[in-house]
């Protein structure tokens, strides 16, 4: 039996996976023996992840943070994704993503990893070139390969930018005030991005009303240009999985190659519009040799981060541990 305190234990520990604009999704519920994991749909992005893959992805990112953490006080959990059920009556307002059962195991040195990981915006520090192997990510190293995914990344970011419904659905995640009622708890804080004052106070206007007049007279790529910062990575890693995959599957496996990279010393920062833009993502496959079995779920940039882990906004455990 898994007592309440080994749960939130663990919970605690397991709420450190990372999730789409840090939306955290996952809540858990005791089923019996075992834990349902569900993806509260309340919180789904309509229009930057319309069929909720992304949403899959980051309960499978906690899923897999979950098992980590249980490792590590002896205890194997064993996670059935139920995803492709796509039951949403079971939990109201939720999709059911997966039940975890327990048993006894060992410790997964992986776990190690969970408070360390984190993302980074920035330009990284200089560092050598460390790699890992896994047969689903493509690790580019070459300066060439780095400035093409450079241009490539703020090319789609622009073009992605560019629809106002994103635009004001991505405001709507930025906790750009301490004052902020969910600057603590969720969404992507001024610390997260990297973001001045200055910046932060500009933003919402400019990804708001005066985003036309910018576009009008080019400025736009200047506010979505991060292709200084990519070129400074000692890693730009290319993630895939096979074609039809559960996002749930997927995001366990996604979440265990960021930790490894972490293992290395590296931070990261996901580049979401390669694989979000469909131009970008059929590019990316074509460059770095992913076949057409496989989908590109992420690529990211990885290295030595020049300044600290920022603090993090993480949901207090009452609103992610649902009574039954």
């Amino acid at each position: 039996m898994l007592t309440e305190t080994v749960l939130k234990t663990a919970l605690a520990r397991a709420a450190l996976a990372p999730s789409v604009h840090n939306t955290q999704p996952a809540r858990w519920r005791r089923e019996g023996e075992g834990l349902l994991l569900g993806c509260d749909l309340s919180v789904g992005l309509s229009v930057g992840d319309p069929d909720g893959t992304d949403a899959g992805l980051s309960c499978g990112a906690a899923a897999e943070a979950l098992v980590l953490a249980l490792s590590a006080l002896g205890i194997a959990a064993e996670v059935e994704d139920r995803w492709a059920g796509d039951d949403r009556t079971t939990w109201p307002g939720h999709r059911i993503a997966a039940r975890l059962t327990f048993a006894g195991g060992e410790a997964d040195q992986l776990n190690l990893q969970l408070e360390k990981r984190f993302t980074f915006r920035g330009a990284f520090a200089e560092g050598r070139v460390k790699t890992f192997d896994r047969d689903d990510a493509v690790l580019l190293t070459e300066a060439a390969d780095k400035s093409w995914i450079a241009e490539r990344n703020d090319w789609a970011s622009l073009e992605i930018m560019k629809a106002r419904p994103f635009r004001r659905e991505l405001l709507r995640w930025m906790r750009l005030s301490p004052s902020h009622p969910r600057h603590d708890f969720d969404g992507m804080n001024r610390a997260a991005m990297r973001m001045s004052g200055a910046e932060a106070l500009g933003a919402p206007i400019a990804l708001g009303p005066l985003w036309p007049v910018l576009h009008l007279l080019g400025l736009t790529k200047g506010l979505t240009a991060e292709a200084g910062a990519t070129r400074t990575a000692q890693v730009i890693a290319c993630f895939h999985r096979p074609a039809g995959e559960s996002p749930v599957a997927s995001g366990r496996a996604y979440l265990r190659m960021w930790l490894q990279a972490t293992a290395l010393g590296y931070a990261g920062w996901p580049m979401a519009a390669l694989s979000d833009h469909p131009a970008t993502r059929a590019e990316v496959c074509d460059r770095a040799g992913i076949g057409p079995d496989r989908r590109l779920v992420q690529v990211m940039r990885l290295g030595k981060p020049a300044g600290a882990m920022p603090p993090r906004a993480r949901r207090p455990l009452t609103e992610v541990l649902i009574p039954g």
